[in-house]
């Protein structure tokens, strides 16, 4: 699954925060392996985008859930 940002960040603001997390792929090692993020819809998690890495994909969470203004 290539990574399509604007997509991910659209599914993760929909539910929101508290329902989004990122975790190392199925045989991955948890500090230099390669990461999901899912989301939670009617309790059930769901992949939203693949990941090389746990930084990439804590920056597309963060960039999801912040709403920054710049002027």
């Amino acid at each position: 699954m290539a990574i399509n940002v604007n997509e991910a960040t659209r599914k993760i603001k929909e539910v929101g925060s508290a329902n989004v997390r990122a975790v190392p792929m199925a045989g991955q090692d948890v500090q230099i392996g390669s990461y999901q993020i899912e989301i939670r819809k009617n309790d059930i998690w769901e992949i939203v985008a693949e990941c090389p890495n746990k930084k990439i994909a804590e920056d597309i969470i963060s960039q999801a859930v912040n709403n920054v203004i710049l002027g």
